[in-house]
């Protein structure tokens, strides 16, 4: 590449189809801000559901087809799009998947014939799996235009995708007792910090919440249960003998639930910093708890002949690999994702938080010894540029 060449901003396009947990835009759109404000890269973002996206940026115009939003042009993109795309991409991120549009294709071949094919990336879902390092980068030609597609699997090993971590993420920290107190007072529970303990819980449909629920009123310690809208309310209502709603708040014995609004980011990892367990579910939320330090219970995503259950024993196996983590801890994650109607004693899982908490927070410093997902994918990029 010439030097005029490197002097000019690198474009870059992301496609994202909504799928029904929020997940996929979540990663697509802490990713686009990562690229624009870290890298100075111009973005476009291709969402195919405005209104669910809008749920994580409350700002966004669900009317409008195309608009600048935190630095990214974001584009509403609708099947058998025949919008023509004029634009010069450096890179282009398929996200997860999601077939890219005919028109972005022949615009690729066009570049490529010109002699400045983009790098092409198939953003893949998370796994801890050890295979996806050997298939990490690997390539793959389109059949009809002899694009080249690079498969980029986000993990934790080193020599994986990596994990999304912005550059100023660990210092937002709500380690102060005073920036604490003033987060909850925003979300009008002043008194959050007069319970023993903290917990967010944002899941899918899960039955096991209701033993969670039983336990944590008869335990002696007293804990506030903070639940951002989700599909877990459903199961919480259902114990609760009522149909509950944001800003409801219940007590029962020494347990008291408060109903979150669905929160954007920036909220809801100041939720994650706040709270001492955090109950999370599916990639987004789940990368997000382990950057907070404190410890948490993932349910992963359930799929067909249990075939999750395999990424969840990988994910706790390797954190198990890499410190200490105390075995009710294992414990739990295997019961929360466990479809047995056997009763299990979530306080004395809970009796062992403060080791979770030391566990938690080596894992932190453990994964922060490693680059982040989007300073390897710019190395990678440059590597793929240098070729052309």
């Amino acid at each position: 590449m010439c030097v005029e060449d490197l002097l000019l901003t690198l474009r870059c396009a992301i496609y994202c189809t909504v799928i029904d947990n929020f997940g996929d835009v979540g990663v697509c759109w802490r990713l686009a801000r990562q690229l624009a404000h870290e890298y100075e890269m111009d973005v476009v973002l291709w969402v195919d559901d405005l209104a669910s996206f809008s749920k994580l940026a409350p700002t966004l115009e669900v009317g409008l087809a195309q608009q600048k939003l935190d630095q990214i042009t974001v584009c509403l993109w609708q099947e058998n799009d025949l919008i023509d795309i004029r634009e010069h991409f450096d890179l282009v991120i398929e996200g997860f998947g999601c077939r890219l549009p005919d028109v972005m294709i022949n615009r690729m071949a066009k570049q490529s014939a010109d002699g400045q094919p983009p790098v092409w990336i198939n953003l893949e879902y998370l796994s801890a799996e050890a295979w996806v390092v050997d298939c990490h980068a690997m390539p793959s030609t389109h059949p009809q235009t002899g694009l080249i597609q690079y498969f980029w699997f986000p993990s934790f090993y080193a020599e994986s995708g990596g994990l999304i971590r912005e550059a100023s993420l660990l210092n937002r920290s709500l380690d102060h007792s005073s920036i604490q107190s003033d987060f909850w007072t925003e979300l009008g529970i002043g008194n959050a910090l007069n319970f023993d303990r903290r917990i967010s819980l944002f899941a899918y449909e899960n039955e096991v919440i209701t033993h969670l629920l039983s336990d944590l009123v008869s335990d002696h310690l007293s804990t506030l249960l903070l639940i951002p809208m989700s599909k877990a309310l459903t199961i919480v209502s259902e114990w609760a003998g009522r149909d509950l709603e944001v800003g409801d708040r219940i007590t029962q014995g020494a347990l008291t639930v408060v109903v979150l609004p669905f929160m954007n980011h920036t909220d809801y990892d100041q939720l994650l910093w706040a709270c001492d367990l955090n109950i999370v579910r599916g990639e987004d939320s789940f990368i997000r708890a382990q950057w907070s330090g404190k410890p948490l219970l993932w349910q992963i995503y359930p799929q067909e002949d249990d075939a999750h259950l395999l990424k969840l024993d990988a994910f706790v196996d390797y954190v198990a690999s890499s410190v200490d983590t105390h075995p009710s801890w294992l414990q739990a994650m295997n019961a929360w994702n466990s479809t047995s109607t056997q009763d299990h004693s979530w306080a004395s899982y809970l009796a062992h938080l403060s080791c979770w908490t030391i566990s938690a927070l080596d894992w932190q410093k453990h994964l922060t010894m490693q680059s982040d997902l989007a300073k390897r994918l710019m190395h990678f990029y440059d590597q793929m540029a240098a070729k052309n």
